[in-house]
């Protein structure tokens, strides 16, 4: 006999599973709604964190290529022709200079010298179509490294547009941060977010109640967990973009100051080559032949050498792709000469 309720009960846990997953798609589809919304929050932060680092890449970029491009500037111009010419002066004798052993130490036989005379000549080989035709890779690798000891322009392979960062060995490929500012991946270092930041993908909404209340009420809830995990890295990538921003703008600071000092030497430098010339023309190439003063003005025409040649010969980025202490030495010397030529 009780078999006639057997209907009404299969019938009831029919009626209560269809409202359970009825409740329960329709609590999917607020989970879903929510996660698209946490994503679209998420890839919003994310893309002005992106956009913030693309615009401190960029100026830091290009104080670099114009830290290079004056390196370049100088080495095939107002350098080369102090090389030309000191190295014509014959019979140099140092006793009645000031600052003797500075200028021995500088001469045209030691070491130093001849590397400044390679530099100028690498330097011009890298410009033989002129200044503006040199690339953006050769402008970023003479802006970043040493344009002296390492030789820097035998690196150059293609000297009428300058060269791929690619192209260059050795020191080049150990700095992460001059191969991601010349638009190369980054896989080390602490950029290593833009190399793998996780893609915000918009989530497929599915029709969900034809799919199951049930069924997709556990996909909502796993939607919905991931959109918060997404919106956690992407604050994360956030807070790194304002770190890699500190970074970025140190090292485009000190590449406008090391520029500017450059420039200033070279302020300097070219009049104390006019002198030189001078001197030579009138005087001829024997050193005894010059009075005193003639003598002293190629003194201060050997220092700026000197000092421009410590400039850029100094990294502006160490081996990890970090602003090198040393620049900041440098700085301060080559600033506390020029007080000194701006007083005589």
């Amino acid at each position: 006999m009780p078999l006639p309720f057997l209907p009404f009960f299969l019938g009831g846990i029919a009626a209560a599973t269809a409202a359970k997953g009825v409740k329960d798609g329709i609590e999917a589809k607020r989970n879903m709604n929510e996660a698209k919304k946490v994503n679209e929050a998420a890839k919003t932060i994310a893309k002005e964190a992106e956009d913030f680092i693309a615009m401190a890449k960029d100026k830091t970029k290009g104080a670099i290529e114009a830290l290079g491009h004056e390196k370049i500037r100088l080495l095939t111009t107002s350098v080369h022709e102090f090389v030309t010419n000191f190295e014509k002066i014959k019979n140099i004798n140092l006793k009645n200079i000031q600052g003797i052993d500075e200028l021995r130490n500088f001469n045209i036989s030691s070491e130093s010298f001849r590397q400044l005379k390679k530099a100028t000549l690498d330097a011009k080989q890298v410009a033989v179509n002129g200044l503006a035709a040199i690339g953006s890779g050769a402008l970023l690798a003479y802006g970043t490294y040493s344009a002296v000891m390492s030789g820097l322009g035998e690196l150059i392979v293609t000297s009428t547009t300058g060269t791929a960062l690619r192209t260059l060995s050795g020191a080049a490929a150990r700095k992460a941060t001059l191969a991601w500012l010349g638009g190369g991946a980054l896989e080390v270092g602490g950029f290593g977010m833009m190399g793998g930041i996780v893609i915000l993908g918009g989530l497929v909404v599915g029709p969900a109640l034809a799919v199951g209340g049930s069924i997709f009420a556990s996909q909502a809830r796993k939607a919905l967990n991931d959109s918060y995990a997404n919106y956690d890295k992407a604050r994360a990538f956030k807070m790194q973009a304002k770190n890699i921003g500190v970074a970025l703008k140190g090292i485009f600071i000190r590449a406008n100051q090391l520029t500017e000092l450059l420039h200033k030497l070279d302020t300097y430098f070219v009049k104390y080559i006019s002198k030189m010339k001078l001197t030579i023309g009138k005087r001829g190439t024997d050193w005894n032949n010059y009075s005193l003063t003639e003598q002293q003005d190629i003194y201060r025409c050997v220092q700026l050498a000197q000092t421009i040649k410590a400039v850029i010969d100094t990294s502006l980025l160490d081996e990890n792709g970090e602003l090198e202490e040393e620049t900041n030495q440098i700085l301060e010397d080559g600033n506390r000469y020029l007080r000194i030529l701006e007083q005589l």
